[in-house]
Formats: C-alpha cells, structure tokens, sequence
C-alpha cells in the first residue's frame, strides 16, 4: 500500500489523471494538478488514458477550473470538447426524464433512494455530467415496487423483459430487482432494486437497518432520499465490477469517503462488512482505490479485515496495485460485451439470431481476446508464454465474476438453458418450415414491434449501457 502520494510511482500523465478525478481537490492537490500539467509531453496519450478509464469530462472539468486546460494542444482538445458533449446531451435527457420520474414517485408516496452515479452527481461532484450515466438507479421498499411499475407505465416506459413477451415481476427470492424499464425514446433506463446484490450470492444485507439511516434529499428540486454514507460506501465495494475498474469506477469511492469525512463511521462500515460477509469484495474495492488516492481510514480498515479474505482475493488484489501504470490500464468492459450478446440472444426465438448471439457469448467467454486476457490478469507488456496463460485463465476467472455475481449455481444453468434454448429454436424452426406446425419463430423485429419500436430502437437502448 501507499502513504500518501497521489498515484504513486506513476508517470505524470498518470498521477494527472487521477488528480483530476478529486472532486474536491485541496489547494495543495490543485497545485500540484497544476505543476504535473506543465510537465505532461504527450496529450493525445493522455486523453486514450483518460478515455480508457471513462473519465474524459471529469478530467476536462478539472483541467479547465486549475486553469491549464489551454496546455492541451487544440486537436487534442477537440477529442475532449467531443466526448464530454455527447455524454453530457444523453445525461441531460437522462436526468430530464429521471427527475420526472422521481417527483410523481413521490406524489404517490414512494420513498425513492437514489444510488450511486446520480446522487453522486448531485451531492459529491454537483455537476450532472461528470462521466456517462447508463441509468437511474434507485432503491424501494418491497412493498411500494408495485405503485413503482404503475408509475413507469403511466410514463410510457416498458420492460426489457416484455420484448419476449414476458411481464415483469419481482421475483425477491431469486433476484433483487426488476428488468430495466426503458423509455421508448431510449433516453431513461430506470433499475429497480430491492436489495443490493442477489439473495443467491453468499451474502447477508441488513436491509432493515439500512431503511432506518435513510436521509432526505433535494434531487434537483424534488423530495428523494439516500442512503447513509456508510451504506453508500458498501453498496460501491460490493457493487464494484471486478474488471471494469478504471478511474471511472473507484473515483466514486475516494470521492465519497472524501466527502463524508468523519460523517463516515468506519467502526459502522466495518460491522456492515462482517455482517454481511463481504470482506472479500470490500477488501478489492478498497484496496485499489487506496493505491490510487490513498487514505488513512481505508487503510486501517483494510488491516481489520484483510484476515478475512479468501487466498485468491487477496493474491489477486495484490497483483492489481503492485504497478500503477497496469492498474489504470487494466479497466475492462468485455463482460459487459458477454452480457449483451446474452441479452440479445434471449431477445429471439429466430434460430439465426439466436445462433449469433449464442456465438458471441460463448466466444466472449471461452476465447477472450489477448489484450481482453492481459487486462484481467493484469499483465503489463506480456511475452508470448504470459500471454497464452492470460487467455487460457481467462474463462476461469470470469467464471468467478459471473458467479460471484449471480450465484454459484445459477450462471451455469443458464448457460447450459443456452444450449437447450438455441436447440428448441431450431427445432421450432424445422417444425415451421416443414409444415409440421406453428408459424415462423419470431425474431428481434418482431418483439421490437410489438412495443412499437425498431431493432435500431433496441440496438440504441443496448449500445446505452457499459
């Protein structure tokens, strides 16, 4: 671990990306945002850093209020005055439609959590652009998700799930929130929680408790509510993808433990943690974003339950901070690419389609890409025989991911239900084209008309969301 240089042992360029990820630098942080500024060679670099950890506003916001922002030469600047106003025109529609959607929420008595990126945006960075928001996250009571799909209803919005005709429904003993409810102009994605991680996972949430630190908040002019610091913080630990971890991602969590200061009760934190049994996750959350952004109480934490960690974990962890200049190259979205293809193949019952997305997920999981494998294993500049073994360990550690994500048994029965499924549509195909029975099977532009909405409609809603 470090002690308290900013980024320590890395370059200019990358010690200046993550200063510009302080939402609230002090004045000594801003000078020396300043200094490494002056001394940065090669800006066009540094802006692929900074879009490779999805970071590209906030750093642009930084460099513009320290002044130096002039320092960036003019081509490289257009790059950055381009990504920041694409994000920020789908984040003002996002949070147009999403601040609707709270309000009459709240005129049917709904207690409304907002969660992380958006009520970050509004208390910690107050700024509603910092970096792309794929969606309004929010947290109810069991009992008000009903009222809460009333509401998305009269709002015009639809559920992913009924693209395959299939309506949604809270099922708490097998997940801990909805499907996605979309608006049919793609602008808002709303997910619907009850819980924070799924009942399948080895995990024990005291969600009773966390309804009575619940506090107040003005959400762009309209009552919501958020959850305590404490519950914030664990949310972004246990929430925290194991290999999208860019700046994007942890910035969230040195910025919150910045904000909160000693409003944060670390001795609460770590009940929470122990509670619940997710030293594990903590412990890898934590432990990169302290290495990136170091911080005292996050490092005595670590030591409390570093004894409580699984012998991968920690190995693994360890692997991640050793090289700063890996760690902020190590930011991977290729499980989301498998997610997607999952998505899109059970957005089908056409045999083709379904084949392309069963390809697709299938390749994504067993023949991932080198610099894919690199990232997850953290390799800097492997040889050939480090780059072979990356791949060949790949399929296993996103197995762990998955798992870990949905339940031990859960991802591979629904990877084997890809088999049967894609089995099914072909033999219903075979039914169809012999004239043994049914009609053709309906495929993506079938369901998407049904909602009154195209393949490009899905495809965007799709492209939306990391």
């Amino acid at each position: 671990m470090t002690d308290t240089v900013i980024a320590a042992d890395g370059t200019d360029a990358e010690r200046l990306l993550v200063h510009a990820a302080l939402a609230a630098p002090s004045g000594e942080e801003r000078a020396e945002l300043v200094e490494l500024a002056h001394r940065v060679t090669d800006w066009a670099a540094f802006f692929e850093l900074a879009q490779l950890n999805a970071t590209v506003p906030l750093a642009r916001r930084s460099l513009i209020a320290a002044e130096v922002y002039e320092l960036v030469p003019p081509l490289v600047r257009v790059r950055f005055d381009a990504v920041t106003e694409r994000i920020a025109t789908a984040n003002d529609r996002r949070l147009a439609g999403a601040v609707e959607l709270v309000r009459r929420l709240d005129e049917r008595g709904v207690r409304c959590v907002v969660l992380k990126g958006m009520l970050f945006a509004t208390e910690i960075y107050r700024d509603p652009r910092y970096k792309r928001m794929n969606d309004l996250d929010i947290l109810l009571e069991p009992d008000q998700v009903d009222t809460a799909v009333e509401v998305y209803r009269e709002l015009g919005l639809f559920a992913t799930s009924e693209l395959l005709g299939k309506p949604p429904k809270a099922r708490a003993e097998r997940s801990h929130h909805l499907p996605s409810f979309v608006s049919r102009d793609g602008a808002l994605v709303v997910g619907t929680h009850w819980g924070l991680i799924t009942p399948l996972a080895p995990y024990t949430v005291d969600y009773a408790a966390i309804w009575k630190r619940v506090r107040p908040i003005d959400f762009h002019g309209v009552p919501a509510w958020a959850m305590a610091h404490e519950d914030n913080l664990h949310h972004l630990g246990i929430h925290l993808p194991y290999y999208k971890t860019g700046v994007r991602e942890l910035g969230d969590i040195w910025n919150l433990a910045r904000y909160a200061g000693t409003d944060l009760d670390y001795d609460l934190l770590s009940a929470q943690i122990a509670a619940a049994g997710s030293e594990g996750l903590m412990y890898h959350a934590l432990a990169l974003a302290h290495r990136l952004v170091p911080n005292p109480d996050f490092a005595v934490l670590l030591d409390r339950i570093a004894s409580r960690v699984d012998r991968f974990t920690r190995a693994d962890t360890a692997r991640k901070v050793a090289d700063v200049h890996t760690l902020l190259r190590s930011r991977s979205t290729h499980t989301s690419r498998i997610e997607k293809a999952y998505t899109e193949f059970n957005m089908t019952a056409d045999a083709r389609e379904k084949l392309d997305g069963f390809a697709r997920l299938w390749s994504g999981l067993l023949l991932v890409p080198g610099a894919e494998a690199a990232r997850m294993s953290s390799l800097r500049n492997p040889g050939a025989a480090a780059a072979v073994g990356a791949r060949l360990v790949a399929p296993y550690r996103l197995t762990r991911v998955f798992q870990r994500d949905l339940g031990r048994w859960l991802f591979p029965a629904a990877l084997a239900k890809t088999v049967y499924d894609l089995g099914a549509a072909y033999a219903g195909e075979l039914r169809s084209r012999t004239g043994l029975g049914g009609a053709r099977p309906p495929g993506i532009d079938d369901y998407a008309a049904r909602l009154g909405l195209t393949r490009a409609d899905l495809r965007a809603v799709l492209d939306s969301q990391e």
